[in-house]
């Protein structure tokens, strides 16, 4: 099987709210894995950076219909590559919304401003995608994973542990954001609720 790997950059049309990035999220996640596709999703100022893995021809499927969806514009593949082994086979769809906080945990980021995360500075400074993308690329890129890494016996499992639980404490704010925002328009649903009770099972879970 051909595997491919793309990254590429896109702007909202209208602002995302945390509803709406639950949306997209649960979407990767239900639909990714039957597709066989991995990869990481980091989203910044209303500018996605996303890297796709998997079988050729679904990849570039993936991406003609990311390209129609009406909430991107500026839509720009600025790397394509075939590969032997994904990096992010971890993930159905990593994600992370990008802090200050985080830039300054990154050595070759900390001139990176994040005012900076936009698709006309990003396409032109490749270097900078790269080092954004690196972090996440092994199970290392969190400082408090490797600080344990490199003391713990039993680092596997908790390095996994620590990962999940921030993806998942990332999901949680989301939910609450969407929630607020739900309850402060007067439009709170059943769709809000049956979320609350599965993210609430998924930390039950764990």
């Amino acid at each position: 099987m051909s595997v491919l790997r793309v990254t590429y950059l896109s702007r909202e049309t209208e602002p995302f709210s945390a509803g709406a990035l639950i949306d997209l999220l649960e979407h990767c996640k239900h639909n990714n894995p039957s597709l066989g596709v991995t990869g990481m999703l980091v989203y910044a100022n209303g500018t996605f950076l996303q890297t796709l893995e998997g079988d050729t021809h679904k990849v570039e499927l993936l991406l003609e219909k990311i390209e129609r969806d009406p909430r991107h514009q500026d839509f720009q593949v600025i790397k394509r590559e075939p590969i032997d082994e994904r990096v992010y086979k971890q993930w159905s769809m990593g994600f992370e919304r990008l802090t200050e906080t985080a830039l300054q945990e990154v050595p070759a980021l900390r001139a990176f401003q994040l005012d900076d995360f936009n698709p006309e500075f990003l396409s032109a400074h490749p270097s900078v995608v790269e080092n954004l993308l690196q972090r996440h690329r092994s199970l290392h890129w969190d400082p408090l994973i490797r600080e344990i890494d490199a003391r713990d016996q039993f680092i596997g499992e908790l390095r996994a542990a620590l990962i999940s639980a921030r993806q998942r404490n990332e999901q949680a704010l989301l939910l609450i954001e969407s929630v607020i925002e739900a309850a402060a328009e007067g439009v709170l649903k059943d769709r809000h609720l049956q979320l609350c009770r599965r993210m609430v099972d998924t930390l039950r879970s764990r």
